[in-house]
């Protein structure tokens, strides 16, 4: 009976370690210019008229540094319908993953890659950027709300993770009434 008990219980640790290990595979699968675009859908986009107005010249840049581990800064708050391009360079002798699923579905990416290596998906889950190398996404922020990001490589959110790494806040969009003063 012990040994019945034993051989199936061996059966499912086995087959836990090769679903943990296909989930592993999966997520190194990111492509040369650094973005994972595996369990991508959906996400927004702007028109090609809206997009060739944008002088990415004149758009802010925002710059997230990773250095042991750290993401600073942790909030990064952008406006609701204006473009950027955020640049996030990693500091640390080791390879980071910045995950933030819901940020890149609700929001339009136009581009993005890692060291000069542009990517041809937009719509993508996590861009891998190596030791001491840069990403660059340029983007235009769509939805308002706090988007959370983490530094894991898992494909599902916050598996194995220390919790989020930070969050992308984009405030919404102010009209004024037009009254002048």
């Amino acid at each position: 009976m012990k040994a019945l008990v034993c051989r199936k219980l061996g059966r499912h640790v086995v087959s836990l370690g090769i679903a943990f290990a296909a989930v592993a595979f999966l997520a190194a699968c990111a492509a040369p210019s650094g973005v994972t675009d595996f369990a991508a859908n959906g996400c927004k986009q702007i028109s090609k008229r809206a997009e060739a107005k944008i002088n990415w010249a004149r758009v802010p840049e925002i710059e997230i540094r990773i250095r042991d581990g750290e993401y600073s800064p942790m909030v990064t708050r952008l406006q609701q319908g204006r473009p950027y391009v955020l640049r996030i360079r990693n500091r640390d002798d080791g390879l980071r993953v910045f995950r933030a699923h819901d940020f890149f579905k609700e929001n339009a990416v136009i581009a993005a890659g890692v060291e000069g290596q542009r990517a041809e998906a937009t719509c993508f889950v996590s861009v891998s950027i190596p030791s001491r190398q840069s990403a660059e996404i340029r983007m235009v922020a769509i939805t308002d709300g706090t988007f959370e990001f983490e530094d894991n490589i898992v494909l599902l959110p916050f598996v194995f993770s220390a919790g989020p790494s930070g969050a992308i806040v984009i405030e919404e969009r102010r009209e004024t009434a037009g009254i002048n003063n």
